[in-house]
């Protein structure tokens, strides 16, 4: 079931352990990754980087990681990872994220921070958690190299101290020593400078690049106060080995989700996540949409009718948490009312945002509310378990 990503990520901080963040580019790897955490009941974390957006059509994939992430009896969060700009990450708020990733590490701090800042503020009136980085992560070997260029920036306790205060991130993307990407030599990291990290800046911390680590060097992690790794690329070398000893597609893709499958079942237990699931689940409580819907009479001409709601669709659609919207009419003539406004949000605080949005609140006064006098309007809450009926 999808959950509260704040909750899940203060759960796995409270009790130690760290969650498994694991990029998806397709529905086999999406498969693979909730078939070995329910395997060890683990939760888990879906995570879609924007890097890799130009591989798949991200709101088909998402519809389907969406789908499948609420079916399945564990906690489960979807996370945007490594966004680039506000714009993006607003997008990233209509298609069913529930975690959100600004990367401004590349930049100099004051404007990291300020990016950052308006990032977090952007992703709360969401109602979901922000993820900053502080320090330099570089790429290794290929893409990983194109998409992470430069050296490495370690995080500094004092400054993360700092930035958390001053930008409001919930989450801490922390730099000591791992890459993007897969280690050509012996990874070596600063475990001292993460637990000082911890210690100052008292937010879970993430690391991304893990591929190449050890056990004994991922436990010492766990141990140091990480509670998110994003895990991708061992994900995809073990799945193009296993697919590679078949010659039927469906024996590559099976072969495929099944090696996927018992990598995030091995790397969940390891970092603690396996049986958490329960705990988790009573922890960190379920995501619940929101449904906006409005009733109402028209009292202009039928082109002025017409216009409403067309730039109602163009406006309101953009703002962020809308996930879905659409304007009807009544089958019948004499319905007491004719029109309808059916909008979804993501959750609560992503409706009140939507309230008191001036976008929203500028359409409204010009295109709607002059004519649509007679309304009705109605928030419900959508059922955090359909299949409880």
């Amino acid at each position: 079931m999808l959950v509260d990503a704040f909750a899940l990520l203060e759960h796995a901080r409270r009790h130690a352990y760290a969650i498994g963040a694991y990029d998806v580019i397709d529905t086999a790897m999406l498969e693979g990754v909730i078939q070995g955490a329910e395997r060890v009941a683990a939760p888990v974390i879906l995570s879609l980087a924007e890097a890799h957006l130009d591989l798949f059509d991200e709101a088909a994939l998402m519809r389907a990681v969406v789908d499948l992430a609420q079916r399945t009896p564990l906690p489960v969060a979807i996370h945007y990872d490594h966004g680039s700009s506000l714009e993006r990450l607003e997008r990233a708020t209509r298609l069913g994220y529930t975690s959100l990733m600004l990367d401004a590490s590349h930049l100099v701090l004051e404007e990291n921070v300020a990016a950052t800042r308006a990032a977090a503020e952007l992703a709360h009136r969401a109602g979901m958690p922000l993820e900053g980085e502080l320090g330099y992560v570089p790429g290794e070997e290929g893409r990983d190299a194109e998409l992470h260029p430069g050296e490495i920036r370690y995080t500094d306790p004092k400054e993360a101290c700092d930035f958390v205060a001053a930008t409001g991130c919930d989450w801490l993307a922390v730099s000591i020593g791992t890459v993007h990407g897969r280690f050509r030599g012996e990874p070596k990291l600063d475990f001292a400078r993460l637990e000082a990290v911890r210690q100052a800046a008292g937010v879970p911390l993430v690391i991304h690049g893990g591929t190449g680590l050890s056990d004994e060097q991922f436990r010492v992690l766990v141990r140091s106060g990480t509670n998110k790794i994003n895990y991708y690329t061992a994900l995809v070398e073990l799945a193009a080995q296993a697919a590679a000893g078949q010659r039927r597609w469906e024996a590559m893709r099976s072969a495929a989700v099944s090696a996927i499958a018992a990598e995030v079942a091995r790397t969940s237990t390891l970092w603690g996540a396996a049986g958490q699931a329960d705990s988790a689940c009573r922890f960190a409580p379920p995501l619940v949409a929101v449904e906006h819907v409005i009733y109402h009479n028209w009292t202009g001409n039928e082109a002025e009718l017409q216009e409403m709601q067309a730039r109602g669709i163009e406006v309101l659609g953009q703002l962020p948490g809308v996930q879905r919207i659409h304007a009807g009419y009544a089958e019948r003539q004499d319905a007491p009312y004719r029109y309808l406004w059916t909008m979804t949000l993501a959750n609560p605080r992503a409706m009140q945002a939507f309230r008191e949005d001036p976008r929203h609140q500028d359409y409204a006064n010009a295109y709607f509310r002059p004519w649509a006098a007679e309304r009705i309007t109605i928030d419900f809450l959508h059922l955090s378990n359909p299949e409880s009926l």
